[in-house]
């Protein structure tokens, strides 16, 4: 299992109803892809919102994104700032990417 978390912040004048709905329109192309388990957006304050996904594997993440997936991100960048993404492994992926490396 992997986790990718991307915050965004508002742009200047844009309504935040139009910013949670890019959001869910990102969350919806993303649940049809391959290998993802879950796509979900939350408010993390009155400006900024946090995008969730749960793949089953972090290869998933690194996939060229389809012409939805891309469409809407796209959407939301023209309405808020991505201002950070983390990605988050599974402890045994973590270890296994470590001994892969000859450590």
């Amino acid at each position: 299992m992997a986790i990718l978390i991307s915050r965004y912040e508002r742009r200047d004048g844009v309504d935040r109803d139009a910013m949670a709905r890019a959001a869910l329109d990102v969350c919806r192309a993303n649940r049809a892809a391959q290998g993802m388990r879950q796509a979900r957006f939350y408010w993390v304050n009155a400006d900024s919102i946090a995008l969730m996904f749960d793949a089953e594997s972090a290869e998933v993440f690194d996939h060229q994104p389809s012409p939805d997936q891309a469409r809407t991100m796209f959407g939301l960048a023209d309405l808020a700032r991505n201002v950070g993404i983390e990605r988050w492994a599974e402890a045994r992926d973590g270890e296994q990417a470590y001994r892969a490396a000859g450590r």
